[in-house]
């Protein structure tokens, strides 16, 4: 649940704030609610410290205080107010109560199609999607190291040019798997 949600909620703080990778990650979390086999926390909160920019995922079932309604979404907090947002609205809160004349901003780049017709297009055009093979692994990879500081129970630092984690033996055994033989990764 949480690396297939980390890249459709993540995907529009990545966008908007032209994020890399995160330089120090930490998690915790607990599975509640439930009694199951699983082994992923239902409850889950992750700290990402990017250069000039800090980050916080928060799993809950229940949703947040205040926007229950809203399943998923993804809330940018500055010094005077707060943008909440997901794929259909956008809202502005200052101290706590939504401004209700909030004009958003035109995204900067057109309305997807969806992946699969992006996809099929871009097979004729040869023209790259807006969510290519690159894009797909910077995103992606910020949910993977959160399961990484979660599993490891430590804060981690991320080297992306090595594309490794420092200084830390066990979780750099989850950055990528043991293949069967006679398969590598070169």
């Amino acid at each position: 649940m949480f690396i297939d949600f980390w890249c459709h909620i993540t995907d529009v703080a990545y966008w908007a704030l032209d994020l890399k990778a995160p330089k120090f990650i930490s998690a915790s979390g607990r599975r509640e609610l439930t009694d199951d086999n699983a082994e992923t926390p239902n409850f889950l909160e992750v700290q990402y410290e990017y250069p000039g920019i800090n980050m916080v995922w928060s799993l809950n079932p229940l949703g947040p205080p205040g926007l229950e309604d809203w399943g998923i979404g993804c809330a940018f907090q500055g010094e005077t107010g707060t943008i909440a947002v997901d794929y259909t609205r956008m809202k502005l809160f200052r101290k706590g109560k939504e401004v209700t004349d909030f004009q958003p901003p035109t995204p900067s780049i057109p309305d997807s199609p969806g992946h699969i017709r992006e996809f099929l297009d871009s097979i004729r055009s040869r023209k790259i999607t807006t969510c290519d093979v690159e894009y797909g692994h910077m995103l992606t990879k910020g949910g993977h190291l959160g399961n990484i500081a979660l599993r490891t129970g430590r804060r981690i630092q991320w080297d992306d040019a090595k594309e490794q984690v420092v200084g830390d033996k066990d979780a750099n055994k989850l950055v990528t798997r043991r293949y069967r033989k006679p398969w590598k990764l070169a």
